[in-house]
């Protein structure tokens, strides 16, 4: 898959007309969970101990590439990234999703987002995700050379940062990842991107004063996305209103340029932040998009 490359100076302008993508409207989907082989497991994380259900597809046949799920910044369980284990089991994986920890039946303490303890909450989590896909990994059944994450949201901090501690990673699809730091981040929120409705000269003053941010960044993704080969596939909705969309592609695009050719991007030119379609109501299909990156890199046939 080809990353898409882009002249930040003219999104605001040419935004509607210079990104195109495939519409697919909702469905009748088979409840693919519902008929999905379940295991109900307990993995010991370090300190923690994370409740977790291993789905495999229902008659499915072989070994099966694997996806842990990962969380956004959300008190969420396995139950609330439904939504990627899904689409990941509608793609032919086998998905191991877990209970964040402090929530559901994972220990520890769920932490709530802050700039000050960005950095080692990034580390807590990032090692909940390498203690996953250790213990999916050693499954019977399960082909560990195709091993992968797929999240969104606060996930696109967390993933990299696993895979980075891992090499058992082999992908990423980063759904309305954020690679801008903490402090960056927070302060895009502070003045405009705020999940309240996308407006155009409200997100353009937040992503003024994230370009203009001077104090402490807290928790850093360059370093680690600069270092990391791992492919990996973000997606964005240009009508997302809660993460810093634009400044985020203009740093993938600096790093595309800057030789890291395993990143790709895809654009929902109206997606929001649940790839929505803002116009129509209808979601975007992640799930084509996910599974044709997929097979490109050969992780699906």
């Amino acid at each position: 898959m080809t990353a898409i490359l882009f002249n930040m100076n003219r999104f605001y302008a040419l935004v509607t007309v210079i990104f195109f993508a495939i519409i697919f409207p909702g469905g009748a989907f088979a409840d693919v969970i519902e008929d999905a082989h379940k295991e109900r497991v307990m993995i010991k994380a370090g300190n923690v101990t994370l409740g977790a259900t291993l789905y495999r597809p229902a008659g499915a046949l072989g070994k099966l590439p694997g996806i842990v799920t990962v969380h956004g910044s959300a008190p969420s369980t396995r139950e609330d990234v439904g939504f990627y284990t899904y689409r990941a089991l509608q793609m032919g994986f086998a998905v191991l999703s877990f209970d964040k920890r402090g929530t559901g039946e994972s220990t520890g303490d769920y932490v709530r987002f802050s700039v000050e303890k960005s950095e080692e909450m990034m580390q807590d989590l990032a090692a909940d995700v390498v203690y996953s896909i250790e213990w999916l990994a050693q499954q019977p059944g399960i082909d560990d050379t195709r091993l992968g994450l797929f999240g969104g949201s606060q996930a696109g901090w967390i993933m990299p940062l696993a895979a980075s501690k891992v090499s058992m990673v082999k992908f990423i699809v980063a759904g309305e990842g954020a690679p801008v730091t903490a402090g960056e981040e927070a302060t895009h929120g502070d003045v405009g991107g705020d999940g309240e409705g996308w407006d155009r000269n409200k997100i353009q003053k937040a992503d003024t004063a994230l370009w203009q941010y001077q104090g402490d960044h807290g928790f850093d993704p360059a370093p680690i996305l600069q270092d990391l080969n791992t492919p990996t596939l973000w997606i964005f909705g240009l009508r997302d209103d809660v993460i810093p969309v634009y400044p985020s592609l203009e740093r993938l695009e600096n790093l595309i340029r800057d030789g890291k050719t395993n990143n790709a991007v895809h654009i929902f030119p109206f997606g929001d932040h649940n790839f929505r379609n803002t116009a129509t109501g209808d979601r975007y299909d992640v799930r084509k998009v996910a599974q044709d990156w997929l097979t490109d890199i050969g992780i699906l046939e």
